[in-house]
């Protein structure tokens, strides 16, 4: 690994059926490389194109799931910060996912992540790994009463949502720390397959953000939800 980004996002799907958005910011928040990636070999690869030296990627999905059933802690302790917002997590645990997709894709990117030196957010590493959720980050980032609704409904109303986080997005220029965001094609004949991989993008954004935030203040910029044998979410602050 030898690329220039300091931060990296991933909106992972549970399987490699699905497409996964990826963004990489350099420590000035520029945009390095992003799009719509599928097999774990993509992601990895790519992860190695980009990843500095000192960098963290955000990752939205369940990175460790010890628990067979029910919930996990940070889970639980999200929904109870953010539930009345509507930003509270869907329940991980070990028997629902290896139902959906015989595995625990996260557990197994994060393990090859960590023979590349990057770790969970209590270690001391100079490579971080973090379990990031758009819906409650985005409510941090731009002061929202409540979720941003982009991910359900109409194709019309999902069309809504996403120029509005697209918009938002594009106001991060001027953030702590700053993002420098293209705005993205979303016009009415914009649906099906377009209209999802458009979702991710802007997903993989808010992620690589988060990431980036992480990167430059540590955890002073970060709360984290849950610990490290049970799993974990950040959330910027």
């Amino acid at each position: 690994m030898g690329g220039e980004a300091a931060a990296l996002g991933i909106d992972l799907a549970w399987s490699d059926r699905n497409p996964s958005g990826v963004c990489a910011l350099s420590r000035d928040g520029q945009v390095l490389g992003e799009g719509i990636l599928r097999t774990d070999d993509e992601l990895l690869q790519w992860v190695r194109d980009h990843a500095a030296r000192s960098a963290a990627i955000a990752i939205d999905a369940p990175l460790l799931v010890p628990n067979e059933t029910g919930k996990r802690p940070c889970e639980t302790a999200v929904a109870q910060a953010y539930g009345s917002r509507h930003a509270g997590p869907h329940p991980s645990n070990r028997t629902l996912m290896t139902r959906v997709t015989g595995r625990i894709r996260g557990e197994e990117l994060v393990r090859v992540l960590e023979s590349h030196g990057f770790a969970d957010p209590w270690s001391e590493s100079d490579r971080t790994v973090l379990e990031v959720f758009p819906h409650p980050s985005l409510i941090e980032m731009f002061d929202l009463d409540e979720r941003l609704a982009y991910k359900k409904g109409s194709v019309a109303d999902r069309r809504a949502g996403l120029r509005d986080l697209d918009r938002l997005l594009g106001t991060l220029g001027d953030a702590d720390p700053p993002a420098h965001f293209t705005p993205v094609n979303i016009s009415d004949d914009v649906r099906g397959k377009a209209l999802k991989n458009t979702e991710d993008l802007l997903d993989a954004r808010v992620c690589a953000w988060v990431a980036l935030r992480w990167h430059r203040h540590g955890p002073d910029g970060m709360r984290i939800f849950g610990d490290a044998g049970t799993g974990h979410i950040a959330i910027p602050q």
